[in-house]
């Protein structure tokens, strides 16, 4: 009885840590394209800062380049206020494909993008690999860092291999 009663408790917790972990991955993956989406905007309008800031952690970093260039680097607050100018332009994210490591409070993501203009744009403007990191503070995902790169010649990055269970969609068909 009493071998019983510690296996229902050991399998109890297995059960516990198993749905804890599912709803941390759950969560993550709503952040991911909750950062792709909020970034999105039509023309006239700017990025939803409302819904992006709870997602940087304070001290984040975002730092990228196009094939070529130089590395610019900023803090993850200027990259949020260049994002809070109205633009008369269109900018729509359609995230294709991403691969998410997690360990405890930790994960990486690397996450192909498409840009475009207007969401019925046929072909992408641009489209980059972004490396994400993102810490869990107890409660919610918050992004450290986003290393963004563009793509060198058009089509290459649809190629991109990425690991054994990532998601991939089609050209403008966002995940």
């Amino acid at each position: 009885m009493k071998n019983s009663c510690i296996f229902l408790l050991a399998l109890m917790a297995l059960m516990t840590n198993a749905h804890a972990a599912e709803s941390q991955t759950q969560q993550l993956e709503t952040a991911v394209s909750g950062l792709w989406q909020a970034m999105s905007h039509a023309p006239g309008v700017a990025a939803d800062i409302a819904a992006l800031q709870p997602l940087f952690h304070p001290d984040a970093v975002v730092a990228g380049a196009r094939p070529g260039g130089a590395l610019s680097q900023q803090s993850g607050a200027a990259f949020l206020q260049s994002l809070s100018q109205v633009s008369a332009k269109g900018f729509y994210e359609c995230e294709i494909g991403r691969e998410v490591r997690l360990y405890g409070q930790f994960a990486t993501v690397l996450s192909l993008v498409e840009s475009r203009g207007a969401p019925t744009q046929k072909d992408a403007d641009f489209t980059g690999i972004n490396s994400l990191q993102w810490y869990h503070n107890g409660e919610k995902w918050q992004l450290l860092s986003l290393y963004y790169y563009l793509e060198q010649k058009p089509g290459e990055l649809k190629l991109w291999p990425l690991a054994a269970g990532a998601r991939r969609a089609s050209a403008g068909a966002c995940l």
